[in-house]
């Protein structure tokens, strides 16, 4: 489940699940892979930058 509490970084950016999806290209994923990584946050759920890079190293087979 996505993290509720505030990122450490105010300026980190911070967006939904559906908007990280729509926004691929910019992690050079494809669409499925940014969905496949936040599958357990709703579509209008807010995710940080960081945890959306976290989640999408590991299920592109990263430790």
């Amino acid at each position: 489940m996505a993290r509720k509490d505030q990122p450490a970084d105010p300026s980190e950016l911070t967006r939904t699940r559906k908007e990280w999806i729509e926004s691929a290209t910019y992690f050079k994923a494809e669409r499925f892979e940014v969905a496949g990584a936040l599958f357990d946050v709703t579509d209008h759920g807010a995710v940080a930058e960081s945890e959306v890079r976290k989640r999408l190293f590991k299920y592109k087979g990263g430790e």
